[in-house]
């Protein structure tokens, strides 16, 4: 090897290597950016949540911690289910009065019933490359689907076992960062501030999903968790009549029942509240700080739209969603119409 190739040979080889060099030093740049963006740091190592067997970084939250109470189970007692399996109609025992999600995306319907979701709370599904979870809490009778897609991560959800003003507070598995349902947004951890898209889904009996979707699917009761009888009645028998929490909440509103059913729209940056049991059949437009928004009830289905935007919503009991949106909340009647 004369002297020129091999001067030529380590030249080569010096610059692979200062490529190399600069592209390991912009990845530990670029992670440490990202981490510390999600409070991952080293720095941050507030754990005031490990009594709850959660690992938690507590240094980013947006609630008081003294709100954030034990629900009398722990971590994961209930089980969310993901992967979860479907059956044709006439396969499910699950009776034809009982309530529950309807999801519709891209002409596959999935019904998830809430005697089901009852005893698990939270369902990490997806069709095709939509991912989201299906969640429900019995305290606030909340039924609420969210996109489990976040920038570029795709999360799984979890039952933490605790709640915020009564109401689910749900953790993902990469951070365990909390996740309040009822503000569809991280409050302590990590991931705190970021929100969660909601899904459009419908609220409809059993019997009305058969009838409106004959070629959709059912929850199975084959969960892995429990037998079948289990899904067939709900733990928390005549907690929907009964006037009282079963947990504190911080604020109290009695213009409603604390339990009468509401169904809730994010709208730009305010919370819309109409009483479920006024939507009868056909439109009603309300005027919202300006804005016209109607909302139309089509046989037992509910859309809300403003210039010829949809807008999805939710349902959530009066307490909860007062405790939640004392700041942007706005309640819906004949005064908006």
């Amino acid at each position: 090897m004369n002297v020129k190739h091999f001067l030529c040979t380590w030249t080569v080889a010096i610059s692979a290597i200062s490529v190399v060099a600069v592209l390991v030093l912009h990845f530990f740049i670029l992670n440490a950016h990202n981490n510390e963006s999600l409070g991952l740091n080293a720095a941050c190592e507030k754990q005031e949540l490990a009594q709850y067997g959660l690992t938690t970084r507590s240094c980013k939250k947006s609630v008081d911690l003294s709100l954030v109470l034990s629900g009398g189970v722990e971590k994961n007692a209930i089980p969310a289910i993901s992967n979860p399996k479907f059956v044709a109609y006439e396969r499910s025992t699950i009776p034809n009065n009982a309530r529950g999600i309807l999801i519709n995306i891209n002409n596959t319907q999935r019904f998830y019933p809430y005697n089901i979701l009852v005893l698990h709370e939270i369902i990490n599904d997806n069709i095709n490359d939509t991912y989201y979870a299906v969640t429900f809490c019995p305290l606030c009778d909340s039924g609420i689907v969210m996109n489990r897609r976040v920038a570029d991560e795709i999360l799984e959800f979890r039952v933490s076992g605790l709640l915020y003003q009564s109401n689910l507070l749900m953790y993902d598995t990469k951070t365990e960062s909390l996740w309040s349902q009822a503000r569809q947004k991280a409050v302590v951890g990590p991931y705190t501030d970021t929100k969660l898209d909601i899904l459009p889904f419908q609220l409809l009996e059993f019997s009305e999903v058969k009838q409106n979707y004959p070629n959709g699917v059912v929850l199975s009761t084959d969960t892995g968790y429990y037998g079948e009888d289990s899904y067939q009645s709900t733990p928390y028998a005549g907690y929907l009549t009964n006037p009282d929490t079963l947990f504190p909440v911080s604020v109290r509103d009695n213009r409603f029942p604390a339990k009468e059913l509401f169904y809730i729209i994010p709208f730009n940056q305010y919370s819309l509240a109409v009483q479920y049991s006024t939507l009868q059949q056909g439109s009603k437009t309300y005027t919202v700080k300006g804005k016209q928004i109607t909302i139309t009830r089509d046989n037992g289905e509910i859309s809300a739209t403003h210039n010829n935007t949809t807008y999805p919503g939710y349902f959530e009991l009066w307490f909860s969603w007062v405790a939640h949106h004392q700041e942007n909340g706005v309640v819906l009647n004949e005064q908006n119409e």
